[in-house]
């Protein structure tokens, strides 16, 4: 279960070709997931990454991320009136 973990983004080179400014200001900060997107790439997934409490939010590629296992899980907030982390 990643959904509350933190996680790291690892910086690379080459970088990913999908990253833009955004993703590179929070190269090498820790933020928290708070959903995966399954998507095409079952082993690669879409995650969505909570920043400054999760005020900020990116997605990155699983694979460009480290899992921090040393840190308890949390449950981000819950917002809007669906009890969603979707706005």
């Amino acid at each position: 279960m990643l959904v509350g973990r933190c996680v790291t983004v690892h910086p690379r080179e080459p970088e990913p070709s999908y990253f833009t400014e955004v993703h590179r200001v929070w190269s090498s900060k820790t933020g928290r997931v708070h959903a995966v997107v399954i998507s095409g790439e079952r082993d690669n997934p879409l995650v969505k990454v909570g920043f400054e409490g999760g005020t900020q939010i990116v997605f990155y590629r699983l694979r460009d991320l480290t899992v921090d296992v040393e840190v308890e899980v949390a449950n981000p907030p819950k917002h809007g009136v669906r009890g969603s982390h979707l706005p």
